[in-house]
């Protein structure tokens, strides 16, 4: 055997044989499996080299690894181990590049096996690495095999970027889309699966964000398709819940706009051993290869790169001039502020009720002084005005508008329905007919198919009883009355800008469909604030805001003031106090009126009332009410008789509080009513002559009086009173 090959010494067939088997790509295992067959067939020619069976080990757990690198090839690096450790005698392949393709890791091969006096043997020869000649021979075939490598590869490159510039590259298509036997690119056939997609850029085009569109369809319970890629059920469409994710892959993806994108990310490789491989995806301006209209498109390329837009304009990085998504808070122009002194995107203020527009950066990033500050409800007022303004001359499209929008919904949504429910009875049709095909006998499969035809059914059931509720309160087409509704929404829009249904996210995204920035310059001396507005199409606008003087806010507005001086001439405190709530006042600090917050701002402000609640003399008020004791004196009577008289209704009273002063009212009608003198109470009839009559008790006959459905007359009857009852009118109707 030594004559055959004579660098095979007696200290080689000691140590072990091993056959190195690998293939670049798990297609080749598939697909070559007679290079597969012929690496394992080297094995036998260990043994007819002299080494015994027990002595020959085969590696193959590189096979589907490419040789570019030994990162991932444990079973090259196992190997490398054994010739380290001084184990292998003979390394067998088919040829030398089955080792490696990268110039290091097979000279180091080499040099170990130098050292080490480990032979290498393919399909031309045995090699000893210490001979300098096969050193040299198989250094050369390294290096051989490494180019040709790298000319595969640019080669392999070349075309695929030549068929890509023809836009001819078949590339993984996302959902939506089908690609038929010839190579032709069309819509999914699926009509459930393209109402989505249609649905899901409409929405963004209004909402302007992807995490709203994804809480759009989960409030309504409409699902997304999924196409599987892979396996055994490549190509079926499955329904799931959606995700921020899935949303966004769908905005993100140029093939809905039928462009073909090549390049959209790039491998970037840092240092290190091994080197790191990092994949980033590259702007739109950096892809290598734009190709419109390559595939029918769900939207135009001009709305993709809008929406594109959007969602940068959403992230949180004032640093890269960013708007960030609109969202709950009480500041209408987060992220659009611009500070006119250092061009720095302005941030608001946290932790406090009067929260104020303040830039800062220099401040975190320097400790330099806040660069400036200005509140936010002075500002968001403003805006919100010049808002209003601009959009005046658009009430009537907006009507039409806003019409024509509330009725396409209704309909995406009842088509949306009408897809699932249609899905779902050709699930059960498809069930039953499955079972119907299904032999008797075959017991077994058939308990299957009655399982998933029942489920099918409840599916069904289901979503026909969620359909006939959606139905009962969504889906309901606008009637006469709420079309009128939506026209005078829609032709008020200060109305619906100040509605309290209308939410801060609302204005905000009203804000942004014509506002692109806000730069303010404040003065702080004077307090105010220039501001320019820069509109949507270019356009700038100019307004100077002015902030109110110092301690505005613990002062009542002069419109209440005005108010209070008018109604202090008919009305008490406490009667003031529920006509200034009534018509919608506050005070400054936005609680309700009462009659001690009237009273403190009467005294405070000087304000005489010519209704008081407190007085020694008798003093008729100017609203005709004077104090019970006067009545009472008038009358004849002690005051406690007039007290019970005030509790039955008898005479109309005010009180401020239980326990207060009554004042009552006693005009000349009332004193003829009460002394007797009136000629009327001798012909109505006798307080227990109506109780019998109406068959009341006392009390409830007295409550009647308090209600003012009777009008009690007091009548001399020998030496006593007595009560006569006048029915009075109802009020019209």
């Amino acid at each position: 055997m030594t004559a055959i090959f004579p660098k095979i010494e007696p200290r080689h067939l000691t140590r072990r044989a091993i056959v190195y088997i690998r293939q670049s790509t798990p297609r080749q295992v598939q697909n070559n499996q007679e290079s597969t067959r012929r690496q394992y067939q080297l094995a036998e020619r260990a043994c007819q080299m002299g080494w015994a069976a027990p002595q020959v080990e085969v590696i193959d757990e590189d096979l589907g690894q490419s040789g570019a690198s030994s990162h991932l090839r444990t079973g090259f690096q196992r190997l490398v181990a054994a010739i380290g450790l001084g184990e292998v005698g003979i390394i067998l392949v088919t040829e030398v590049s089955r080792l490696s393709r990268r110039n290091s890791d097979w000279h180091r091969v080499i040099e170990l096996c130098a050292v080490f006096r480990t032979l290498i043997a393919d399909e031309d020869g045995v090699y000893c690495p210490q001979d300098p000649n096969d050193r040299l021979l198989l250094g050369v075939k390294g290096t051989l095999f490494a180019a040709e490598l790298h000319i595969l590869h640019a080669r392999m490159r070349g075309n695929l970027l030549n068929k890509a510039r023809r836009g001819e590259l078949a590339l993984r298509l996302p959902v939506g889309y089908r690609r038929l036997g010839d190579g032709t690119v069309v819509l999914d056939p699926d009509d459930e699966v393209r109402a989505v997609l249609i649905r899901i850029f409409e929405r963004f085009a209004l909402l302007r964000n992807g995490r709203a569109v994804q809480r759009y369809l989960a409030d309504h319970g409409l699902k997304m398709p999924r196409l599987i890629q892979q396996g055994a059920e490549a190509g079926r469409i499955v329904w799931v819940r959606p995700t921020y994710q899935m949303i966004q892959q769908v905005l993100t993806s140029p093939v809905y706009a039928g462009v073909f994108v090549y390049g959209r990310r790039k491998q970037e490789i840092s240092p290190g051993d091994p080197p790191v491989v990092t994949t980033r995806r590259c702007p739109v301006d950096e892809w290598d290869i734009v190709i419109p209209g390559v595939y029918p498109a769900y939207l135009s390329y001009d709305q993709y790169l809008l929406n594109r837009r959007s969602l940068q304009d959403n992230l949180y990085n004032f640093a890269a001039k960013r708007h960030g998504a609109p969202r709950e808070g009480r500041a209408l122009l987060q992220g659009l502020v611009i500070c006119g002194r250092c061009g720095r995107r302005m941030s608001v203020s946290h932790g406090s009720d009067r929260l104020r527009y303040e830039c800062r950066r220099a401040q975190i990033d320097y400790g330099a002084p806040l660069c400036q500050a200005f509140p936010i409800s002075h500002l968001d007022r403003a805006a919100g005005e010049a808002f209003l303004e601009a959009v005046k001359p658009a009430a009537l499209a907006t009507t039409l508008e806003a019409l024509a929008v509330l009725e396409h919904e209704r309909q995406a949504l009842d088509r949306q329905w009408q897809l699932r429910l249609e899905r779902a009875r050709y699930d059960v049709q498809r069930a039953q007919r499955q079972y119907d095909a299904i032999e008797p006998e075959n017991r077994l499969v058939a308990r299957t198919l009655e399982t998933r035809w029942n489920a099918a059914l409840e599916t069904l059931e289901q979503l026909e009883q969620d359909y006939a509720v959606i139905r009962r309160t969504e889906l309901l087409p606008l009637d006469g009355a709420e079309q009128q509704a939506v026209r005078h929404l829609a032709g008020d829009l200060p109305g619906l800008w100040h509605a309290g249904t209308t939410t801060a996210v609302d204005r905000k995204r009203l804000l942004r469909l014509v506002m692109s920035e806000v730069v303010v310059s404040v003065d702080p001396q004077h307090r105010r604030a220039e501001v320019v507005i820069v509109w949507s199409g270019g356009a700038t606008s100019r307004h100077e805001v002015h902030c109110p003087p110092v301690g505005w806010h613990a002062c009542t507005e002069p419109e209440v003031l005005a108010r209070l001086r008018v109604l202090a001439e008919k009305y008490p405190d406490h009667q003031i106090a529920m006509w200034l709530n009534t018509e919608g006042f506050r005070t400054r600090t936005g609680k309700f009126w009462t009659y001690a917050r009237v009273h403190s701002m009467r005294k405070q402000h000087g304000i005489p009332t010519l209704c008081p609640l407190q007085t020694q003399g008798a003093v008729q008020r100017a609203d005709g009410l004077m104090p019970a004791r006067t009545a009472a004196q008038r009358l004849g009577v002690s005051p406690s008789l007039l007290h019970v008289w005030v509790r039955h209704g008898v005479l109309d009273f005010d009180q401020h509080q239980t326990a207060s002063r009554v004042w009552v009212r006693l005009n000349e009608d009332d004193l003829a009513r009460l002394d007797g003198t009136s000629p009327i109470g001798y012909r109505l009839p006798r307080f227990a002559q109506v109780m019998a009559d109406e068959h009341l008790s006392r009390d409830a006959l007295w409550a009647k009086v308090r209600d003012r459905d009777y009008q009690a007359f007091r009548v001399p009857h020998g030496q006593v009173w007595e009560w006569h009852l006048r029915r009075l009118p109802g009020p019209a109707v």
